[in-house]
Protein backbone atom coordinates (compact mmCIF):
# COMPACT_ATOMS: atom_id res chain seq x y z
CA UNK A 1 0.00 0.00 0.00
CA UNK A 2 1.11 3.54 -0.43
CA UNK A 3 -0.52 4.87 2.62
CA UNK A 4 1.65 5.61 5.57
CA UNK A 5 -0.81 6.89 8.12
CA UNK A 6 -4.55 8.60 8.01
CA UNK A 7 -2.35 12.32 7.64
CA UNK A 8 0.17 11.16 4.99
CA UNK A 9 0.49 9.21 1.74
CA UNK A 10 3.34 8.51 0.03
CA UNK A 11 3.20 10.11 -3.47
CA UNK A 12 6.06 10.14 -6.16
CA UNK A 13 8.15 8.09 -3.60
CA UNK A 14 7.66 10.72 -0.85
CA UNK A 15 5.71 11.55 2.32
CA UNK A 16 3.15 13.79 1.59
CA UNK A 17 0.73 15.43 4.35
CA UNK A 18 -2.84 15.25 3.63
CA UNK A 19 -5.18 18.59 3.74
CA UNK A 20 -6.84 19.52 7.14
CA UNK A 21 -9.34 21.55 8.50
CA UNK A 22 -8.43 25.36 9.57
CA UNK A 23 -8.43 27.57 12.20
CA UNK A 24 -7.21 31.12 11.79
CA UNK A 25 -7.31 33.08 15.05
CA UNK A 26 -8.37 37.08 15.02
CA UNK A 27 -11.52 38.99 16.15
CA UNK A 28 -14.71 38.43 17.18
CA UNK A 29 -16.54 38.46 14.20
CA UNK A 30 -16.04 35.19 12.86
CA UNK A 31 -16.19 33.54 8.93
CA UNK A 32 -16.82 30.01 7.76
CA UNK A 33 -15.26 28.91 4.24
CA UNK A 34 -17.08 25.80 3.49
CA UNK A 35 -15.32 24.03 0.33
CA UNK A 36 -15.97 21.81 -2.60
CA UNK A 37 -17.11 18.26 -3.34
CA UNK A 38 -14.20 16.40 -3.45
CA UNK A 39 -11.90 19.06 -2.41
CA UNK A 40 -10.85 20.22 0.86
CA UNK A 41 -10.32 23.16 3.39
CA UNK A 42 -7.01 23.84 1.12
CA UNK A 43 -9.66 24.91 -2.04
CA UNK A 44 -10.38 28.17 0.64
CA UNK A 45 -7.46 28.39 2.69
CA UNK A 46 -5.39 31.29 0.91
CA UNK A 47 -9.17 33.15 1.06
CA UNK A 48 -9.23 32.39 4.69
CA UNK A 49 -5.95 33.82 5.39
CA UNK A 50 -7.21 36.85 3.46
CA UNK A 51 -9.60 37.39 5.98
CA UNK A 52 -7.33 36.89 9.24
CA UNK A 53 -5.64 39.56 7.89
CA UNK A 54 -8.75 42.15 7.91
CA UNK A 55 -8.92 40.84 11.86
CA UNK A 56 -11.55 38.25 10.97
CA UNK A 57 -11.46 34.51 13.23
CA UNK A 58 -11.43 31.71 9.97
CA UNK A 59 -12.63 28.30 10.45
CA UNK A 60 -12.98 25.87 8.07
CA UNK A 61 -14.06 22.50 8.14
CA UNK A 62 -13.59 19.43 6.64
CA UNK A 63 -16.93 17.72 5.10
CA UNK A 64 -16.39 14.14 6.02
CA UNK A 65 -15.05 11.75 4.11
CA UNK A 66 -12.64 13.86 2.18
CA UNK A 67 -9.14 14.65 2.58
CA UNK A 68 -8.63 11.33 2.80
CA UNK A 69 -6.14 9.17 0.58
CA UNK A 70 -9.03 7.47 -1.30
CA UNK A 71 -12.02 9.25 -2.34
CA UNK A 72 -13.97 5.93 -2.08
CA UNK A 73 -14.20 7.27 1.60
CA UNK A 74 -16.29 10.64 0.51
CA UNK A 75 -19.21 7.81 -0.42
CA UNK A 76 -18.55 5.14 2.26
CA UNK A 77 -18.83 8.28 5.26
CA UNK A 78 -20.65 11.12 3.30
CA UNK A 79 -23.66 12.20 2.46
CA UNK A 80 -25.51 15.69 2.57
CA UNK A 81 -26.85 15.12 5.82
CA UNK A 82 -23.62 14.67 7.54
CA UNK A 83 -22.42 17.19 5.63
CA UNK A 84 -25.16 19.67 6.87
CA UNK A 85 -24.00 18.22 10.23
CA UNK A 86 -20.01 19.22 9.93
CA UNK A 87 -21.61 22.59 9.05
CA UNK A 88 -23.95 23.16 12.40
CA UNK A 89 -20.93 21.75 14.17
CA UNK A 90 -18.71 24.49 13.13
CA UNK A 91 -21.10 26.97 13.95
CA UNK A 92 -21.09 25.47 17.42
CA UNK A 93 -17.74 25.79 17.24
CA UNK A 94 -17.03 28.98 16.95
CA UNK A 95 -20.15 29.58 19.34
CA UNK A 96 -18.66 27.80 21.87
CA UNK A 97 -15.72 30.36 21.41
CA UNK A 98 -17.31 33.09 22.65
CA UNK A 99 -18.14 34.54 18.78
CA UNK A 100 -21.38 35.87 18.20
CA UNK A 101 -21.60 37.66 14.42
CA UNK A 102 -20.68 34.99 12.04
CA UNK A 103 -20.46 34.84 8.09
CA UNK A 104 -20.79 31.92 6.23
CA UNK A 105 -19.70 30.98 2.63
CA UNK A 106 -18.96 28.12 0.31
CA UNK A 107 -17.81 27.31 -2.79
CA UNK A 108 -19.34 25.10 -4.97
CA UNK A 109 -21.33 22.51 -2.68
CA UNK A 110 -20.13 24.08 0.25
CA UNK A 111 -22.32 27.18 -1.06
CA UNK A 112 -25.52 24.60 -0.46
CA UNK A 113 -24.76 24.32 3.33
CA UNK A 114 -23.67 28.23 3.63
CA UNK A 115 -27.31 29.35 2.33
CA UNK A 116 -28.98 26.79 4.31
CA UNK A 117 -27.25 28.01 7.43
CA UNK A 118 -28.12 31.66 6.43
CA UNK A 119 -31.51 30.55 6.49
CA UNK A 120 -32.07 28.80 9.79
CA UNK A 121 -29.53 30.78 12.11
CA UNK A 122 -29.78 33.91 13.68
CA UNK A 123 -26.69 34.43 14.54
CA UNK A 124 -25.55 33.99 11.14
CA UNK A 125 -25.97 37.37 9.54
CA UNK A 126 -24.54 37.09 6.42
CA UNK A 127 -22.82 34.99 3.87
CA UNK A 128 -23.13 33.66 0.49
CA UNK A 129 -22.03 31.71 -2.45
CA UNK A 130 -19.04 30.51 -5.01
CA UNK A 131 -20.43 29.05 -8.21
CA UNK A 132 -23.07 27.28 -6.37
CA UNK A 133 -25.83 25.65 -7.87
CA UNK A 134 -29.08 26.10 -6.36
CA UNK A 135 -31.10 25.54 -9.34
CA UNK A 136 -31.17 22.38 -11.43
CA UNK A 137 -28.70 22.18 -13.72
CA UNK A 138 -26.66 19.26 -15.36
CA UNK A 139 -23.73 17.77 -13.78
CA UNK A 140 -22.23 15.27 -16.06
CA UNK A 141 -18.91 17.57 -16.40
CA UNK A 142 -18.88 17.59 -12.60
CA UNK A 143 -19.18 13.51 -12.94
CA UNK A 144 -16.88 13.22 -16.03
CA UNK A 145 -13.71 15.24 -14.06
CA UNK A 146 -14.21 13.39 -10.65
CA UNK A 147 -13.81 10.41 -12.35
CA UNK A 148 -11.05 11.74 -14.26
CA UNK A 149 -9.07 13.46 -11.25
CA UNK A 150 -9.51 9.44 -9.04
CA UNK A 151 -7.81 8.16 -11.75
CA UNK A 152 -5.32 10.25 -11.90
CA UNK A 153 -4.97 9.93 -8.14
CA UNK A 154 -4.81 6.24 -7.85
CA UNK A 155 -2.19 6.46 -10.34
CA UNK A 156 -0.03 8.59 -8.44
CA UNK A 157 -0.32 6.42 -5.51
CA UNK A 158 1.16 3.52 -7.76
CA UNK A 159 -1.71 1.70 -6.64
CA UNK A 160 -1.66 -2.30 -8.52
CA UNK A 161 -3.89 -2.17 -11.94
CA UNK A 162 -6.47 -4.68 -10.32
CA UNK A 163 -7.07 -2.15 -7.55
CA UNK A 164 -7.36 0.82 -8.83
CA UNK A 165 -9.67 -0.80 -11.14
CA UNK A 166 -11.62 -2.15 -8.51
CA UNK A 167 -11.88 1.15 -6.66
CA UNK A 168 -12.93 3.05 -10.25
CA UNK A 169 -15.56 0.66 -10.48
CA UNK A 170 -17.01 1.39 -7.31
CA UNK A 171 -16.45 5.43 -8.13
CA UNK A 172 -18.36 5.22 -11.22
CA UNK A 173 -21.13 3.34 -10.08
CA UNK A 174 -21.83 5.80 -7.33
CA UNK A 175 -21.22 9.48 -8.87
CA UNK A 176 -24.23 9.78 -10.55
CA UNK A 177 -26.06 8.73 -7.28
CA UNK A 178 -23.86 10.84 -5.02
CA UNK A 179 -25.09 14.35 -7.60
CA UNK A 180 -28.67 12.83 -7.36
CA UNK A 181 -28.80 13.16 -3.77
CA UNK A 182 -27.35 16.27 -3.34
CA UNK A 183 -29.62 17.51 -6.07
CA UNK A 184 -32.51 16.18 -4.27
CA UNK A 185 -31.30 17.98 -1.57
CA UNK A 186 -30.91 21.39 -2.95
CA UNK A 187 -34.69 21.66 -3.77
CA UNK A 188 -35.55 22.55 0.20
CA UNK A 189 -32.80 24.74 0.79
CA UNK A 190 -33.88 26.73 -2.41
CA UNK A 191 -37.35 27.18 -1.16
CA UNK A 192 -36.04 28.17 2.27
CA UNK A 193 -33.97 30.87 0.94
CA UNK A 194 -37.49 32.55 -0.52
CA UNK A 195 -38.24 35.60 1.52
CA UNK A 196 -34.89 35.73 3.19
CA UNK A 197 -34.01 39.20 4.16
CA UNK A 198 -29.79 38.94 5.10
CA UNK A 199 -26.87 40.58 2.50
CA UNK A 200 -25.75 37.54 0.52
CA UNK A 201 -22.71 37.88 -1.82
CA UNK A 202 -22.80 35.93 -4.80
CA UNK A 203 -19.18 35.19 -7.18
CA UNK A 204 -19.67 33.84 -10.42
CA UNK A 205 -16.73 32.19 -12.53
CA UNK A 206 -17.58 33.34 -16.19
CA UNK A 207 -15.51 30.43 -17.52
CA UNK A 208 -17.30 27.77 -15.21
CA UNK A 209 -16.18 24.57 -17.47
CA UNK A 210 -17.80 22.59 -14.94
CA UNK A 211 -21.95 24.34 -14.22
CA UNK A 212 -24.09 26.40 -16.19
CA UNK A 213 -22.36 30.20 -15.77
CA UNK A 214 -25.67 31.03 -15.32
CA UNK A 215 -26.51 30.33 -12.07
CA UNK A 216 -25.19 33.11 -9.99
CA UNK A 217 -27.72 35.23 -11.85
CA UNK A 218 -30.22 33.15 -11.18
CA UNK A 219 -29.88 33.14 -7.47
CA UNK A 220 -29.42 36.94 -7.64
CA UNK A 221 -33.01 37.43 -9.16
CA UNK A 222 -33.95 35.01 -6.99
CA UNK A 223 -32.93 36.70 -3.67
CA UNK A 224 -33.60 40.23 -5.10
CA UNK A 225 -37.08 41.01 -4.11
CA UNK A 226 -36.16 40.46 -0.23
CA UNK A 227 -32.29 40.62 0.16
CA UNK A 228 -29.86 42.93 -0.48
CA UNK A 229 -27.89 41.14 -3.47
CA UNK A 230 -24.01 41.35 -4.40
CA UNK A 231 -23.67 39.68 -7.56
CA UNK A 232 -19.48 39.89 -9.03
CA UNK A 233 -18.85 38.24 -11.99
CA UNK A 234 -15.16 36.93 -12.80
CA UNK A 235 -13.90 36.88 -16.59
CA UNK A 236 -11.61 33.81 -16.99
CA UNK A 237 -12.59 32.22 -13.63
CA UNK A 238 -12.78 28.55 -13.56
CA UNK A 239 -15.05 26.90 -11.42
CA UNK A 240 -12.88 26.54 -8.21
CA UNK A 241 -12.17 30.11 -8.55
CA UNK A 242 -10.43 30.86 -5.05
CA UNK A 243 -7.49 28.10 -6.20
CA UNK A 244 -6.94 30.55 -9.70
CA UNK A 245 -5.72 33.65 -10.80
CA UNK A 246 -9.18 35.47 -9.92
CA UNK A 247 -9.00 34.33 -6.33
CA UNK A 248 -6.97 37.07 -4.91
CA UNK A 249 -9.86 39.40 -6.58
CA UNK A 250 -12.42 37.23 -5.14
CA UNK A 251 -10.72 37.32 -1.73
CA UNK A 252 -10.55 41.06 -1.58
CA UNK A 253 -14.17 41.63 -2.89
CA UNK A 254 -15.29 39.64 -0.38
CA UNK A 255 -13.60 41.31 2.85
CA UNK A 256 -14.98 45.08 1.41
CA UNK A 257 -18.44 43.24 1.53
CA UNK A 258 -17.80 41.74 4.67
CA UNK A 259 -16.18 44.97 6.63
CA UNK A 260 -19.41 46.77 5.44
CA UNK A 261 -21.68 44.39 6.35
CA UNK A 262 -20.09 43.09 9.78
CA UNK A 263 -17.40 45.44 10.57
CA UNK A 264 -14.35 44.00 13.03
CA UNK A 265 -14.88 45.67 16.32
CA UNK A 266 -12.43 45.79 19.14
Amino acid sequence: MSLTSNSQVFLGGEKMDLPKAFYFQGGPQAVILLHTFSGTPNDVRVLGRSLQKLGYTVLGPMFTGHGTADPKQIFMQGKPEIWWQDTIKALHQLEVDGHQQIAIFGESLGGLFAMKALAEFDEVITGGTIDTPLFEVDKSRVSQRFLKECQNWYTKLQLPEAEINDKMRFLSHHINEMLAAISEYTVPVHDSLAGLTKPVFIAQAEADELLDRSIGQQLADYLAPTAPVTLKRYPGAPHVMTYSEQGRQLAKDIGAFLTQIMPIKA
